[in-house]
């Protein structure tokens, strides 16, 4: 893949892993259009580098402000070079606690919402020649974790759609890339009250992530590697076994 400095798009632009990964591409000369939806974030942001850093403010969850925002950004910019998709709710849930709204609430903005930017984003990518479509899914979409079933379940239904949309996309010359990283320090990952092995720092998260989607050409950029494979054996050993593991992950 290319490093030659182009325009990206960061869904999720105006904290944690998205507003790091806005600063690292500003400061290698790209053009960055960020959005989210509290624009103060946003705007703390792009402060960093108003030259190169723009702020659109949007609610994934919002039909008609994705179609209007995706225009804008088409008329700024002309073309989008790569796409970073990592709007994301989450918030603790009791053991066993499965309530509709609180699974809406998240699946809405981790799922739902690259559904809904998914179509206006890639034909204006398909029409201007092609690019980089990325999605940020987790380690955690590998398997089902207890305390956080609908977390886990939005990010196995974002690594399985990602993997649709690598080969439904690639004839119209838009290459899809999954990110599936382990715990990074983040305003969501503050609210857990539980230990979180391999935790990385934001900057050194968004370093991997721009790493692996700008000097690779793999399908999945998944880091630490030792969080992501252990995840990965999970997957595929035998379920009595894989549940032998995951029940000792149950609260006392």
């Amino acid at each position: 893949m290319s490093t030659q400095p182009g325009v990206a798009w960061i869904v999720g632009g105006g904290s944690g892993i998205g507003a790091a990964m806005a600063r690292m591409l500003a400061n290698r000369g790209w053009t960055v259009a960020i959005s989210g939806r509290r624009q103060e974030a946003l705007d703390e942001t792009a402060r960093h580098n108003p030259t190169k850093i723009i702020a659109y403010a949007l609610d994934v969850t919002d039909s008609v402000a994705i179609q209007r925002v995706v225009r804008q950004v088409g008329l700024d910019h002309r073309q989008i070079d790569l796409f970073i998709y990592g709007a994301a709710a989450w918030q603790p849930m009791d053991v066993g606690d499965y309530d509709a709204a609180k699974f809406q609430q998240i699946v809405d903005t981790n799922l739902m919402g690259l559904v809904r930017m998914s179509n206006p984003v890639t034909q204006e990518m398909a029409a201007r020649g092609g690019g980089q479509f990325a999605i940020i899914a987790s380690v955690a979409g590998y398997f089902g974790l207890p305390r956080a079933a609908a977390y886990n379940a939005t990010k196995a239904a974002l690594i399985s759609l990602a993997q649709s949309m690598r080969t439904e996309l690639k004839p119209k010359g838009i290459a899809v890339r999954l990110v599936s990283p382990g715990f990074f320090k983040s305003p969501l990952t503050a609210k857990n009250d539980f230990p979180m092995p391999f935790l990385l720092e934001t900057d050194e998260a968004a370093e991997r992530t721009l790493d692996g989607l700008l000097n690779s050409a793999k399908f999945e950029v998944a880091f630490p590697r030792r969080m992501a494979w252990i995840l990965k054996v999970l997957r595929i050993l035998p379920y009595p076994l894989a549940f032998a593991i995951t029940d000792k992950m149950m609260p006392k």
